[in-house]
């Protein structure tokens, strides 16, 4: 079964491994532009006497369907898994998404871009270099699993507020959402093997890398677009700093007195994005640098550094 067919297949069949109520909501499934360009199959039914329109995604059931498993297995594991979705989903009236109630849960998600012109002419947004900031709003939370909605134009317009309204609430917010933290590499590595150590400004001072992120370990490259944070850091770090984007969710810095090649540090983050980070998730494969003195971020080149800082490993 080819891949369009199958989706229509499940568009078809899916209310008849669902409960009763549900025979007479609309199905619908289409492709979904997600991040970086990547379209896939989205599939949403209305919740019967509800606002809410669950969506899950059918591209990992294609690939189960090629593997050898059935169409009726496929779909009974596709209901369970709307329902599940349902069970979770926040109790919300229509209301509930007025801006009033909604602005304190808004937060920045920096994605790249040249690979999202599509989305951006849809969504309000900012641009640094080749880095675009999104902004979406959580809408629910549940033992460390939290959903969110992009935020895009039409939301401005049905909240009578601009862009540049929209991001001073949404880095405001995300104080509280989403604190920042930074800790050296050592730090971070050794609570990830399960043998926590202690931090201490001297460690700090002998570490060669910095990991910044949040408490949810999720959309921490956004920080590129906090000036709070990016001041932050250069305070810890004693002034100027590069940026490796590790992906949407990590950045890692390195303080800018190290010497090394600039073009060295690309090759490492396009080999880590190629390796170890879903397409999805991958941010940028250039080196940014943050200047202390005018709190700007911009693409690093060697030809920069040998103007005057040098990095040194």
């Amino acid at each position: 079964m080819e891949y369009k067919e199958f989706m229509e297949e499940v568009e078809r069949h899916i209310k008849k491994y669902l409960p009763e109520e549900w025979k007479n909501e609309e199905v619908s499934v289409r492709q979904q532009l997600k991040n970086n360009g990547i379209q896939l199959y989205g599939m949403s039914i209305r919740i019967p006497g509800s606002d809410l329109t669950p969506q899950i995604y059918l591209d990992n059931a294609y690939q189960s369907y090629n593997m050898g498993v059935s169409m009726e297995e496929i779909l009974k594991k596709l209901a369970e898994q709307y329902l599940k979705s349902v069970e979770t989903a926040p109790k919300l009236g229509i209301h509930n998404f007025d801006y009033e109630n909604l602005k304190d849960n808004l937060f920045m998600c920096a994605i790249n871009a040249d690979k999202n012109r599509e989305l951006l002419s849809a969504v309000p947004h900012q641009v640094v270099e080749d880095l675009a900031v999104v902004y979406r709003y959580l809408i629910e939370e549940d033992a460390g699993i939290f959903g969110s909605v992009l935020v895009n134009n039409d939301h401005l317009k049905c909240w009578n507020i601009d862009s540049e309204m929209l991001h001073e609430q949404a880095e405001k917010s995300m104080k509280q959402l989403m604190p920042y933290e930074f800790h050296s590499m050592d730090y971070v590595i050794a609570n990830m093997m399960g043998s926590p150590i202690e931090e201490s400004q001297a460690s700090m001072e002998n570490s060669f890398m910095f990991v910044l992120s949040n408490s949810k370990k999720s959309q921490g490259a956004s920080y590129m677009f906090c000036p709070y944070v990016l001041e932050a850091a250069s305070k810890e770090l004693g002034g100027n700093y590069l940026i490796l984007p590790s992906s949407i969710h990590e950045l890692v810095l390195i303080r800018e007195d190290k010497e090394r090649e600039i073009e060295d540090l690309k090759d490492i983050v396009c080999d880590v994005n190629q390796s170890q980070v879903d397409e999805e998730e991958r941010l940028s494969n250039e080196v940014y640098r943050y200047d202390a003195e005018t709190g700007r971020i911009s693409m690093a080149s060697d030809g920069e550094m040998k103007q005057g800082m040098h990095l040194e490993m």
